[in-house]
């Protein structure tokens, strides 16, 4: 498999320019769609985003000239969800400047596309394209929606706190996975195929059976949602860090399908408890 850095040296042509936006833009529009299914306290603000991985890792990986497909993604999906044109020209604008300056920061002070070769590297990008980037996408968003009437403004917090989250659970959890199996060669023998695919076969088994296993009760709600954490500890130290994003991926997939249906450890209270619950849930698996 080539990388996408060695794919670079070329340089591409306007009808190459033209596909890949083309391309990038329907995958965030779909990303996008799915990603607001999740929606709670607004139709825009969702406690999961992962087209903020889509657009972080476009900018890093291919350059910031992909913003226009940012842009027109992240409009669409806005227009025909909630809002105004006002305010989806608003959200989209905040969402394409989290892109560029999440991928700005990382290539400025945590090695670029390197990012999750080194520890402190990886710390930085939790710090900068997790925390502080999608800080301009929930504060722009937020406010356009309240200033056109689309949000309360006594809500302000409550949805700012929920589209900051979802953003920063988008970029941990979605952006590694992209980032890393774009940009490094597969290059595995029999024996790591097999180790590989079993670790993720009894990831996927425990998982399934702590998240769908029925209805939550008070005396397991906490410490039932982390039995992975040894299989995905395990995942870490065999495998690397390639696997271990595609580890993390399943695990909170299957976590939030869970919860969603209404089972697994976090599913109960309110849906403001589930998802905060699940969030928590998923912030501490993937930083770890």
């Amino acid at each position: 498999m080539t990388s996408i850095g060695s794919q670079q040296c070329r340089p591409m042509t306007l009808l190459q320019r033209m596909l890949i936006l083309c391309g990038l833009a329907v995958i965030y529009i779909i990303a996008g769609k799915l990603g607001l299914q999740l929606a709670v306290f607004h139709p825009s603000a969702t406690p999961v985003w992962p087209p903020t991985a889509i657009s972080l890792a476009a900018c890093l990986l291919l350059g910031p000239w992909v913003w226009p497909a940012i842009f027109l993604g992240a409009f669409v999906v806005n227009v025909t969800t909630a809002g105004s044109m006002t305010t989806s020209l608003g959200i989209a604008t905040g969402n394409t400047l989290e892109g560029l300056l999440g991928a700005f920061l990382i290539n400025r002070y945590a090695n670029g596309r390197q990012v999750f070769a080194r520890q402190s590297d990886t710390l930085s990008f939790v710090l900068l394209a997790a925390g502080l980037s999608p800080v301009v996408s929930a504060t722009i968003g937020v406010t356009s929606l309240a200033w056109a009437g689309f949000a309360e403004w006594e809500r302000f917090v409550a949805i700012w706190m929920t589209w900051w989250l979802g953003d920063a659970m988008g970029a941990l959890i979605f952006t590694p996975v992209i980032v890393l199996w774009a940009s490094l060669p597969i290059k595995w023998s029999r024996s790591q195929l097999v180790e590989i695919v079993l670790a993720l076969l009894l990831l996927c088994v425990v998982t399934g059976i702590v998240f769908h296993g029925g209805q939550a009760t008070k005396v397991s709600r906490y410490p039932l949602g982390f039995l992975a954490f040894s299989i995905l500890i395990w995942i870490a130290v065999r495998l690397g860090p390639r696997k271990t994003a595609t580890a993390i991926l399943l695990c909170v997939g299957i976590a939030i399908w869970g919860t969603l249906r209404g089972t697994g450890p976090f599913a109960q209270g309110t849906p403001h408890e589930m998802l905060v619950s699940l969030q928590a849930f998923m912030a501490v698996v993937a930083v770890t």
